[in-house]
């Protein structure tokens, strides 16, 4: 294996894509490329912890934030209290407040890395270098991972610090927000205070659709932040069944899964939970929501410019095509008139001496 899991290989990667093969359907097709890339997968997931490490502490420390926003009031304590009252038996060196630190701490990290994994908490160029590469892989292209991861990541930091700052900012308010209408009534009234929380719920949900659109299309297209945000709302509510059910996908992959394997509280679960975070889960669900925003950037802006550039190059082609026969008409005269002029010079009208 060359360099470090192929990391510093510039050769062409594995077997490619052959234009004889049947097309296997957008599932078929994932699962294939997941199958041939899965080594590749494994280390932009571990380099991509590696550079987002600053930004994972940030969102640890701002987990206790968002967890006080949907849970009023939880603390160490009080949840110690509420395993007392369940008749929970623990180990007896181990106090119920020991163990309700153990479980917030777990807690603090799950939507840590869910903040992450969504897009809401990132550093910019990190994320999209990755996801150029996994764009690649999306549409069955080889990369080299990382040299493209580089190349894509300074090409690309402008515009991916301005959008992660927004995001990151955006992520802020709407917990900022939720948090005042779930503990204060507006107008006395605690119906519109859950009608406020509910709408923000759903403006939240919309923007993490965005995200699933944002990074793709910026690897791909040259757009202004302003075009990046439009068109990934478009693309949120265009594709909304969808939508839904990827991100329902990446909550399952990115918190409940390990969150599944932290709660079972044994060692080996614990030491899954965070080999899936280490080497898998992050880049799997990139991948996964890279592939089908590609399929939807293809359809629905690739194809449509690809057809209205289709006539321009067909005229193109004919005025060519013109050209080429005019330069061929010179040609087949010029030759002509040299062979007719060939056998030698032609009689003086005056005679000879």
């Amino acid at each position: 294996m060359a360099g470090i899991f192929g990391l510093f290989d510039y050769t062409k990667e594995g077997p490619g894509v052959y234009p004889d093969d049947p097309p296997k359907g957008a599932f078929g097709t994932f699962f294939s490329v997941l199958g041939r890339k899965f080594w590749k997968i494994v280390t932009i997931n571990l380099m991509y912890v590696v550079f987002s490490l600053p930004v994972f502490l940030i969102a640890f420390f701002g987990a206790s934030f968002v967890i006080q926003a949907f849970v009023p009031g939880m603390t160490p304590q009080v949840l110690a209290d509420i395993f007392k009252d369940a008749g929970i038996i623990l180990q007896e060196d181990i106090t119920f407040l020991d163990f309700a630190n153990l479980q917030f701490l777990q807690m603090y990290v799950l939507v840590a890395v869910t903040l992450v994994g969504l897009g809401l908490a990132i550093i910019g160029p990190v994320h999209a270098g990755v996801v150029y590469l996994l764009r690649n892989y999306a549409r069955e292209e080889h990369a080299f991972v990382w040299m493209d991861f580089k190349d894509h990541a300074r090409n690309n930091l402008r515009q991916s610090l301005a959008t992660s700052a927004i995001s990151f900012l955006l992520t802020l308010l709407f917990v900022i927000n939720y948090s005042f209408y779930n503990t204060n009534m507006v107008l006395n009234s605690p119906l519109i205070s859950v009608f406020l929380q509910t709408l923000i719920v759903v403006f939240f949900v919309i923007w993490c659709m965005m995200q699933l659109y944002l990074y793709p299309m910026m690897v791909t297209f040259k757009l202004t932040v302003k075009q990046l945000l439009r068109n990934s709302l478009m693309f949120a509510i265009l594709r909304l069944p969808l939508n839904i059910g990827i991100l329902l996908l990446s909550v399952l992959i990115l918190f409940a899964i390990p969150g599944v394997l932290l709660l079972l509280g044994y060692g080996i679960s614990v030491l899954a939970a965070m080999l899936w975070y280490l080497f898998f889960a992050l880049a799997f669900n990139l991948f996964m929501t890279t592939f089908f925003a590609y399929r939807g950037l293809d359809k629905h802006m690739i194809q449509r410019i690809k057809a209205a550039e289709a006539p321009e190059q067909a005229e193109q082609a004919v005025e060519e095509d013109w050209e080429d026969d005019e330069d061929e008409a010179e040609e087949e005269t010029e030759k002509e008139a040299g062979e007719a002029a060939e056998p030698g010079l032609s009689r003086s009208p005056y005679g000879s001496r």
